[in-house]
This record gives structure tokens, C-alpha cells and sequence, in this order.
């Protein structure tokens, strides 16, 4: 794994709510929920891609990003259209661009969305390459309003400090985050153990594949052999995996070790609406659980519930 990690600065315009509050570790997000944002996948068409930014939204997800450019599928063209319709549909949840520095240009930031009063649409960005890399970005962003948040580059060390460029660039309150990218050899527990010790308290954003079914079958059925997951790992190291219990179970441990929100690539599939119905249910159950306690009781039995009896012949 690389030994710099990405973080976010997030701010929001107007109210800092729309992006998410930061939380406390025992309690992962507002009503016990830890947020869960989805990408959308690189191979998606524009039909395809505004029909997850309008579930995303409805579903009550923190966001729905673009990452540019996607692990599968070729680099939007038109990425400010693309980004204003996440905005559209995605609302009220808040759009996205995860940009791959290592593999795209500053002149990225130009082309970010205006909305139709050519005031700037907000658009959280995460920005994932070297600390050189990220410092000159930063540098840049005075000069991008449409941008709620930054991206900064910090060393898995506790004294880790956000470069000046990040506060100079970005008038305004914000809360520091670190961002967490998938790789395929990532060690998904100790990266997050990591960040969140570099975070010192601040929010942190977590890249994970996710496959979740009615059954470990189901699921498996999703995750194997899908190319997204051949390039950036299989949900089962890499994330959420399994059955919604275990899903939730996964992100429950991840929210305990220091995750703020989960970043979620999900796999192409035809019934793509219903694996993102889960993610609300996912997000819900990792607020409730706690590593390594019991399941619940079951309720008691109504009253007058005198149980099963035999049948007389």
C-alpha cells in the first residue's frame, strides 16, 4: 500500500448539514446511521449514471461521486455536465469527483459545473496522488467556488498536519477529513486504524467494494468475475461482503475503527436498484451494532402466545 493516504477538507455552502456532520467514533452518524455514498460505475451511461445519483438521493445516501478517471470504463468528456447531473438528481444528497492525480491534470478544476444561474453547484472533492501531487492542486482551488471541499495527501504518521496551501485556498470554516482509496493489497482494517489516528478527530472517508445478496451465494455470484473488482479488490478483502447482516457486521467494525463514511463501488448488475435499496439498511445496522457483543433478543412473545401445539388427529 502507498504511505500517504488522501483526505478532504469538507466544507459546505450555506449549511455545513448538507455534507454530513462530523461525528464521534461510538456514534458513526446522525441517529446512530454511519453515511454511505456510492460511486457511480466508470462503464455507466449518462441514463444509467443520473438514474444512481436520483436513487442515491432518495435513499437518503451521504453522495454520489464520479471518480476521474473511473478504474473501468474511459474518462467523462463532458465532466462538467456529468457532475451538474449527479447535482440534479442526486439532490438533496451532494455530488462528488475523486480525481486520480496521478493520472489526470490540475485543468480538471476548470471544468467543474456552474448551475443555471452560473452560480457555483457544489461538488466535494477528493483528490488522490503524492503530497507534491496535492499541495500544487490546492494551490489551485482559490480559483474553483464550485468546489465544497479539498483533497490533501497525509503520511500515516500521528503529527500529520494539513498543509497551509489547504487553509489559504479555502476561505472559510471546514473541517479537515482524510480520504482512503482502495487499492487491491490495501489492509482495509489497519488503513483505517491508521487514518483515523492521523485524523486525530476529524472525519474519515473510506473507499470499499461492496457486494451484499440474500444469501454469501448471491453475493459471491455478484463479486466474481466482475471486472470493477478484478482491478480495485473483491469486496470480501476490500470492503462489504455477504449477506445484509454481514454487510452491516463489516461496516460496523469499519465505523468502529475510525470510519466516518463509507465510499461504495458497487458491482454492474442488472438489479442495481435493488443492491442500492440495501445500503440505508447497511448504514442503519452499522450505527447499531458493536463488534464482537451479541445480536439482540429476540421480542417477547405477544400476550396470550401460548406457542405452537399439536395438532389432535
Amino acid at each position: 500500500m502507498d504511505e500517504s493516504l488522501s483526505g478532504a477538507v469538507i466544507r459546505g455552502p450555506g449549511s455545513s448539514s448538507a455534507l454530513r456532520p462530523t461525528v464521534a467514533r461510538d456514534v458513526p452518524g446522525p441517529y446512530g446511521r454511519l453515511p454511505l455514498s456510492v460511486v457511480v460505475d466508470g462503464r455507466s451511461d449518462a441514463a444509467t449514471a443520473g438514474q444512481v445519483a436520483g436513487l442515491a438521493g432518495r435513499l437518503q445516501l451521504a453522495g454520489v461521486w464520479w471518480r476521474q478517471p473511473p478504474p473501468t470504463g474511459t474518462a467523462a468528456e463532458d465532466l462538467a455536465t456529468l457532475l451538474g447531473l449527479l447535482s440534479d438528481q442526486a439532490a438533496p444528497a451532494i455530488a462528488g469527483l475523486i480525481a486520480d492525480a496521478h493520472r489526470t491534470g490540475r485543468g480538471l478544476l476548470s471544468t467543474l459545473p456552474a448551475d443555471r444561474a452560473g452560480q457555483a453547484s457544489p461538488v466535494r472533492l477528493a483528490i488522490c496522488g503524492s503530497a507534491l501531487q496535492v499541495e500544487r492542486w490546492l494551490r489551485q482551488l482559490a480559483d474553483a467556488p464550485q468546489v465544497a471541499g479539498t483533497a490533501l495527501s497525509l503520511p500515516l504518521t500521528a503529527d500529520a498536519a494539513v498543509p497551509a496551501a489547504a487553509c489559504t485556498s479555502m476561505p472559510g470554516p471546514g473541517a479537515a477529513a482524510v480520504y482512503v482509496p482502495i487499492t487491491p493489497d490495501r489492509d482495509l482494517d489497519a488503513a483505517v486504524a491508521g487514518a483515523a489516528e492521523v485524523a486525530a478527530g476529524r472525519p474519515v472517508l473510506v473507499e470499499v467494494a461492496v457486494s451484499v445478496g440474500r444469501t454469501t451465494a448471491e453475493a459471491s455470484a455478484r463479486a466474481d468475475g466482475e471486472e470493477l473488482f478484478a482491478v480495485i479488490g473483491h469486496p470480501r478483502r476490500q470492503g462489504l461482503f455477504g449477506t445484509l447482516e454481514e454487510c452491516q457486521a463489516d461496516a460496523a467494525r469499519l465505523a468502529q475503527s475510525g470510519a466516518s463514511e463509507l465510499v461504495c463501488y458497487l458491482p454492474r448488475s442488472h438489479d442495481l436498484p435493488d443492491v442500492l435499496a440495501q445500503l440505508p439498511a447497511i448504514s442503519v445496522g452499522a450505527g447499531i451494532l458493536r463488534p464482537g457483543e451479541p445480536p439482540s433478543s429476540a421480542p417477547p412473545p405477544p400476550p396470550g402466545w401460548g406457542g405452537r401445539r399439536p395438532c389432535s388427529n
